[in-house]
Formats: structure tokens, C-alpha cells, sequence
């Protein structure tokens, strides 16, 4: 007579939360499925697939979305995500402003506001965004007890572990980790995350980087920065700083960047560094349409401005981007060399110029990487925009909590 020994509850638990976990991010990245695609997906019976999606559908998780094709017989009734199960608030931080948004479990923008907030190394930036994120809740009904949990991306040497960004540190009380602040207001679970890295996870989950390995993403915004990943996962390394491609030295002889070093990338390819150049040039006596477009008040001048201008045909406008482009071009040279990638995605507020940042980016790159790093490297101007950290912020969040909700 064979011995049957039955598993504790507590392994038959795990097994079961691993799998109930791992169905909801299956639905969330891949969309409605069967349960016969279920049970062949996580390798379990039929019955118990079936247990789970109706145990899920009771705590009001997933729902019946319809029926798909049928190769013979019924067609198979397939099950999704409950948009409406939870709601997300994405705090998308940087120098310039913030916007606060609302996401549905199915990545469905529910509400959106951009205030005028600049980050700001002081605790008074906190308590603006606390003000103007109580008032964006309570003017638009949307109670607390709705939101599942809380996604912030922001620039800075972001350590998602332990909740600090060790770039801003005077935001909170000394000791105390930017996490611990958020969490304790708005008593929600809250997810900090580099804005470059959310930019690359929106990129990879739902972009050009798709079903991609070995990706680069370039986020040129108020700073520069990298997203990398490395066999499908993005490479965080040791503390969670990898990527600061804006802080190598160029120029040795240059500018003093605001991390305190001189010469660094930074300082000559950012958006900062372009509308600095551009301002020298025009005080200089360059011939431009920039001052008509701002009606000669330099104050004004923006990014957007530049882009429109180089969409117009701005000779001296096309020169700026042509050299950001060539500069950066260098930089990415050597992380290809390091990183060998298939795919390079250029993102953030200069992207907008399209193939005039692009064109330049990829020249460099033919000019200064060996010949056999080209052959299969393809470069592309992301398709999502600043959508893409967004997304990528809500992703992370999802998987975070997911993870919390069934451990």
C-alpha cells in the first residue's frame, strides 16, 4: 500500500498564491485569456484553473470578458482584468513641473492634471504636493479608499528598496525615507522609482522594446539618462543607480554640472543645456527666428520653442539639435560597446524633434562604434512619448502590489 503524504496548507497556499499572482500579470501584460490557456500557462489541471478564476472573480479581481475564436466545438469563454477593481495615482515628478494621473487596472487614463510644481531640493516641495495632490483628489471625487496604491517617478540616484532618492534628500526629515513621508499622508502603499527606468519599462512592456533583450532607451529630458535591459529584465545594478550615462566626463575643461562635477554630458546635451545654448547665440547676434517666436523675451524660451523652430526650417535651431544629437551620439557609442543592444529607443522632451535628434544620434553612433555592433542595432524615436514613464511607473506599481497582495 503506497503512503500518501499530503503537503502542509501552507506550501498548497503558496503554490496557489504564486499562481493567482502570476494570472493577474499575465492579464495585465498580455490581455483576456481562456482557461484552458490559463491551465497550460502556470501547469495546472483544468479544475483547479477554474477554482482560481472563480475565487478571483468573487473577490472581484478578474471578470468574464466575452468568448473567443473556436478551432471546433463552443467557442472558449475568455476572462480579463476588473478595470474597476482599484484605481492608481502616478506621480510623474521633474525639474519642470508634475503631473499627477489616474490610471484604471487597465492602463486606462481616468484623469489627468499637470500642476506647477518644480522639484525642489526642500521640504516645502513636499508640502506643495501634498496641497496640490489632496485638491486634485477631492475636486474630482475620487476617494482614497479607491486607490490600490501610490507609483511616484522622479530624476535622482533612486534606491526603489529602501524609498530614498539620495539626490534629493533635504525633501523629508533627515533619516526619513521619501517613501515613509508619502506612505504616512496619504495612507497608501507608495512605489519611488528613476524616471529613466520608468520610462524604459513602459518602453519594454508596451512599446518599440517589446518582446525585445537587449534594449538601450536614451531619455533626453531636463537631464540625460539610460534605461538598460539586459535578457528582458532592466539592470538596475547594485543600489539601483545604473544608467546615469548624463554624469560621464566629456569635457574635462567644461561647465560645472549640478551634481558638482565639471564637464559632464549633462551640460552640453540636456534640454537645460540646449536653451542655454541657444540664449548665447541669440545674444551673440545669430540670425534665428527664436526671439520672433518668443516676441523677444529670452525668458520664455523653451524646448518646444526649439523644436518648433527646427520644424520649420531654423538653420541655426537644426545646428543646436545636430550637435545635442552628435554629442550624445558619442556617449551611446560606448554604452553600445558595453551593452550590446538590438534596439535603441530616444525618448524625453527632445525627442520631439524626430529624425533631426535622431539622425545625428545614429550617425555618431556609425561613426564611433565598430562596424559588427551595427549590424543588428536599430534606433528609434519612441512611439509612446512621455506616455511611456507613465506607463512604465503604473506597471511597477501593479507588479509591486501584486506581489504584496499575494505573498
Amino acid at each position: 500500500m503506497d503512503l500518501v503524504v499530503e503537503e502542509p496548507n501552507s506550501v498548497i497556499d503558496i503554490r496557489k498564491n504564486r499562481i493567482r499572482s502570476n494570472l493577474l500579470l499575465h492579464l495585465y501584460q498580455s490581455g483576456d485569456t481562456s482557461i484552458n490557456k490559463m491551465a497550460r500557462l502556470f501547469h495546472a489541471s483544468i479544475p483547479s484553473a477554474t477554482g482560481i478564476v472563480n475565487e478571483l472573480i468573487r473577490e472581484g479581481w478578474i471578470t468574464e470578458t466575452g468568448t473567443g475564436p473556436a478551432r471546433a466545438g463552443r467557442p472558449p469563454v475568455l476572462y480579463g482584468l476588473n478595470a474597476k477593481k482599484y484605481m492608481t495615482l502616478i506621480m510623474d515628478i521633474n525639474r519642470h513641473d508634475t503631473q499627477l494621473v489616474i490610471f484604471d487596472l487597465h492602463n486606462q487614463l481616468i484623469l489627468k492634471s499637470k500642476v506647477d510644481i518644480r522639484l525642489d531640493d526642500s521640504a516645502t516641495f513636499l508640502e506643495q504636493l501634498f496641497a496640490a495632490t489632496d485638491d486634485f483628489l477631492t475636486s474630482n471625487n475620487i476617494n482614497v479608499s479607491k486607490l490600490w496604491g501610490i507609483g511616484v517617478s522622479m530624476p535622482g540616484l533612486i534606491n526603489s528598496s529602501q524609498g530614498i532618492n539620495l539626490t534629493y534628500l533635504n525633501l523629508t526629515p533627515p533619516g526619513v525615507p521619501l517613501v515613509s513621508h508619502l506612505r504616512k499622508h496619504f495612507k497608501l502603499p507608495v512605489c519611488l522609482f528613476n524616471d529613466t527606468k520608468a520610462t524604459t519599462i513602459g518602453e519594454h512592456r508596451f512599446g518599440f522594446a517589446m518582446e525585445k533583450s537587449q534594449v538601450l532607451t536614451i531619455n533626453i529630458d531636463w537631464g540625460v539618462g539610460l534605461g538598460i535591459i539586459i535578457n528582458g529584465e532592466v539592470f538596475n545594478g547594485a543600489s539601483g543607480f545604473a544608467g546615469e550615462l548624463g554624469h560621464i566626463q566629456v569635457k574635462p575643461d567644461g561647465l560645472l554640472c549640478h551634481c558638482g562635477k565639471v564637464g559632464c554630458l549633462d551640460t552640453i546635451t540636456s534640454a537645460i543645456a540646449l536653451i542655454r545654448r541657444a540664449k548665447e547665440g541669440i545674444n551673440s547676434g545669430k540670425a534665428t527666428i527664436l526671439s520672433q517666436i518668443v516676441n523677444n523675451n529670452l525668458d520664455l524660451l523653451d524646448t518646444t520653442h526649439i523644436i518648433e523652430a527646427v520644424h520649420a526650417g531654423d538653420e541655426f535651431s537644426i545646428d543646436l539639435l545636430s550637435t545635442v544629437g552628435t554629442e550624445l551620439g558619442k556617449g551611446l557609442a560606448t554604452a553600445v560597446h558595453l551593452f550590446n543592444p538590438e534596439v535603441i529607443i530616444v525618448g524625453g522632451l527632445l525627442a520631439e524633434a524626430g529624425p533631426f535628434i535622431s539622425n545625428p544620434i545614429e550617425q555618431a553612433i556609425n561613426k564611433y562604434c565598430l562596424s559588427d555592433f551595427k549590424n543588428s542595432l536599430s534606433i528609434h524615436i519612441s512611439k509612446l512619448g512621455a506616455k511611456a514613464r507613465l506607463l512604465g511607473t503604473q506597471a511597477h506599481l501593479f507588479e509591486h502590489l501584486i506581489a504584496k497582495e499575494f505573498s
